[in-house]
C-alpha cells in the first residue's frame, strides 16, 4: 500500500495532461458524460490538494486528474503531474514527471483534506541536480552546519557515487572533510550514500567515524512527499544529474 498524506488549503489554477501531452484548460476535470456532480467535486478536491503541495515557478505545473464514474468512491483512471522544476516542502527537483493509472484513493482521508493512495500503476521520473542536492543539504537539520558541496560521479568498482566536501566537527575530530558514497535506494524510496571513503584533514578516518558522518549525511534524498510513488525506484547518475525513476 502506498501512503501519501497531504493537507488542503487555498485553491489555484488547473492544468492538464492528455495522451502524454500537457495542454491548458479551465479549472475542473476532464469532461465525461457519465460523471455526476459528486464525482466532479471529488476530482476538483484532488486537483486542489495536489496543486497546494506540488508547486512550480510561474504557476507552470501541469496536471491532469481523470475521474471515473466511481470517483466518489476514490477511483480515477489517470492522474499525471509534470513540473520543471518542482518543489514539495524541502524537496527540490529539476524535473518531476508522474503518470499514474488505475488510481484508488482513500476517501476517509480525502474527507479530512488529505490524499492517501491505496493503489496505482505509476511511471515516475525525478531529476535532482548537484545544485539541487547541495541546496537541500544546506537546509537539512543534521547536515546544514557542514556546508557540504556535492558532485555525482562514476566509480569503476562501485558504480554511481556521490562525492561530498565540507567542514565537520565531532568530538576531537574537526576540519575539512571529503567523502565518497555509493548511491542506493532503500525499500522505502530514500536515497542513501553508503560511505566508501572519508578523509578528515586529508587522512582516512576509522569506520566508527565514517558511521557517525553517515548518520549526519543520510538519507541524502527523501521523496516521501512525492505523490503516487511506485513500490520500487532506482537511481542512476548522468553527468551532473541523478535520476530517480521506475
Amino acid at each position: 500500500m502506498q501512503n501519501l498524506q497531504w493537507k488542503s488549503s487555498a485553491p489555484k489554477a488547473i492544468g492538464a495532461l492528455l495522451l502524454g501531452t500537457f495542454v491548458a484548460h479551465q479549472p475542473g476535470v476532464t469532461a465525461t458524460s457519465s460523471l455526476d456532480a459528486q464525482d466532479k467535486k471529488v476530482a476538483a478536491r484532488v486537483e486542489k490538494i495536489i496543486r497546494e503541495n506540488v508547486t512550480s515557478p510561474n504557476n507552470s505545473l501541469k496536471l491532469v486528474v481523470k475521474p471515473t464514474a466511481r470517483a466518489d468512491q476514490g477511483y480515477f483512471s489517470e492522474i499525471a503531474i509534470e513540473g520543471q522544476p518542482a518543489q514539495m516542502k524541502k524537496l527540490r527537483l529539476a524535473e518531476l514527471l508522474i503518470h499514474s493509472r488505475n488510481v484508488q484513493l482513500d476517501m476517509a482521508k480525502l474527507a479530512e483534506g488529505k490524499i492517501q493512495v491505496i493503489q496505482s500503476q505509476t511511471k515516475f521520473r525525478a531529476v535532482i541536480t548537484e545544485s539541487d542536492l547541495t541546496a537541500m543539504l544546506a537546509k537539512g537539520k543534521r547536515s546544514a552546519e557542514m556546508g557540504l558541496v556535492v558532485k555525482y560521479g562514476k566509480d569503476a568498482q562501485h558504480g554511481d557515487v556521490l562525492h561530498v566536501s565540507g567542514n565537520w566537527s565531532w568530538n576531537w575530530f574537526s576540519g575539512p572533510v571529503t567523502g565518497v558514497g555509493k548511491l542506493r535506494v532503500s525499500s522505502d524510496n530514500k536515497v542513501y550514500a553508503d560511505i566508501i571513503s572519508l578523509k578528515l584533514n586529508g587522512h582516512e578516518v576509522p569506520n566508527f567515524v565514517k558511521n557517525k558522518f553517515s548518520e549526519k549525511l543520510n538519507p541524502v534524498l527523501d521523496v516521501a512527499d512525492v505523490p503516487f510513488q511506485p513500490r520500487s525506484l532506482r537511481v542512476k547518475v548522468e553527468g551532473s544529474r541523478a535520476i530517480l525513476s521506475t
